[in-house]
């Protein structure tokens, strides 16, 4: 019963962890940019990489919304958002400008341009500069929408996933039936502090499951207090304790890939290929614990999954399962 309590109240923890950060952002009366939905954009002056200058003032008196779009050339999700919002601009750039500013510090004119031909843009796009000093950007990408008067009609913090969630909102301002009133702005889920309270308790259930499946293989408990040794132990009710090894040097790996690929903007492709052999480890090493509590494969599959590997590593802890020896399976 104890047992069943336990699962469920961290099924129920990991339920509510994925339905609060499955959306891409959440509804805001304020972005803390520096602008508001509903206040008059201030005007500015940018230049662009073919060397042009952008008066938002002035683009307003041709076109019937711009939208103002922050991003960094390092920036992920600004990548993906940008074809889909580049379709849209074709469609309808008689009505509509978009004008992209990368705001890091380190991105040049020549790295933006070869940034806008690489990825095959056709809008404007330059550097943030000083008549933007009023903006307060501290995530991209970063959109603005602003009407006809020069009004911010719409801001969203976080990247469009679609191009049919983007246009929706260009469509919005364009409309007849548009009245000049702004909507509601969208801001990102700051997921950290989910993740964390996840391994917070993940890891809670993860010392008391391995404790238990340790004492039951014959080893000490308080191992699974000790990082580095917790996994090697665990390694070794399956194998010799120098795969769990192989394992940890993997995950140091990984972190030093993705460390000097994001200090040099290089592809992380090396760190993927750690992560899948990483994950491969971990599979067959699942299947093996589940077979050596006389488990099947269904369940050592789970195993390895996040979420599922903490729930039946505790199931396995305190349950009547009993530790197979190698002569036993």
């Amino acid at each position: 019963m104890k047992k069943a309590i336990i699962s469920g109240l961290y099924a129920v923890l990991l339920a509510v962890i994925l339905i609060v950060t499955s959306g891409n952002a959440v509804y805001a009366d304020e972005t803390g940019i520096g602008v508001e939905a509903g206040q008059d954009m201030p005007d500015f002056t940018v230049t662009m990489t073919d060397g042009s200058s952008v008066t938002l003032s002035e683009l307003l008196k041709e076109k019937d919304l711009v939208v103002f779009n922050i991003f960094a050339s390092w920036c992920g999700p600004c990548e993906k958002e940008f074809p889909e919002m580049e379709k849209v601009y074709q469609d309808k750039k008689d009505q509509i400008e978009i004008i992209s500013l990368s705001f890091e510090p380190k991105d040049t004119m020549e790295i933006i341009s070869e940034y806008k031909e690489s990825h095959g843009l056709s809008f404007p796009m330059g550097l943030v500069n000083s008549d933007l000093s009023f903006l307060q950007i501290k995530n991209v990408p970063t959109t603005i929408f602003i009407d006809k008067k020069g009004m911010v009609g719409f801001i969203k913090v976080g990247a469009f996933l679609s191009r049919e969630e983007f246009e929706e909102k260009v469509n919005f301002f364009l409309s007849p039936a548009y009245d000049g009133k702004p909507i509601a702005s969208e801001k990102a889920v700051k997921v950290f502090p989910y993740i964390l309270l996840y391994f917070f308790i993940g890891s809670i259930f993860l010392i008391i499951g391995r404790w238990g499946i340790f004492k039951k293989a014959g080893k000490k408990g308080w191992h699974s207090l000790i990082p580095i040794l917790n996994i090697y132990q665990e390694y070794s009710v399956c194998w010799k304790g120098w795969v769990g090894l192989g394992y940890i040097l993997c995950y140091f790996l990984v972190a030093c890939c993705n460390y000097i690929a994001n200090k040099l903007h290089l592809p992380g492709i090396s760190s993927y290929i750690l992560a899948g052999v990483i994950y491969l480890l971990s599979l067959v090493q699942s299947l093996k614990l589940a077979k050596s509590f006389g488990k099947n494969k269904v369940w050592g599959v789970l195993m390895s999954l996040p979420g599922f590997k903490e729930i039946l590593r505790m199931i396995l802890a305190v349950s009547k399962a009993k530790y197979l020896k190698p002569e036993e399976r």
